[in-house]
């Protein structure tokens, strides 16, 4: 029998999706805000974007579904058997 698939995020990867939508969404951003914001706008991408970059993952190795150690398992909101 196949062990279960563990399915959660670390915060390393919601970071770094939180700021791939930011970036997907300049431009439209860009095209429909007002001009004096164009600079606010790029700071929050350019922001979040470096945050992604400096929020460690949990653990001393990236979490991972298909880990043999018990500790290195995702961060996840729900409990899984």
């Amino acid at each position: 029998m196949a062990a279960k698939y563990h399915q959660g995020h670390d915060v390393k990867s919601l970071a770094i999706n939180l700021a791939t939508i930011l970036l997907f969404f300049l431009p439209i951003a860009l095209y429909f805000g007002e001009r004096e914001r164009y600079a606010t706008y790029c700071g929050v991408v350019a922001g979040s974007l470096l945050l992604s970059l400096a929020v460690p993952p949990i653990g001393w190795m990236r979490p991972h579904p298909y880990t043999d150690i018990p500790g290195n398992k995702p961060l996840t909101f729900r409990k899984s058997d």
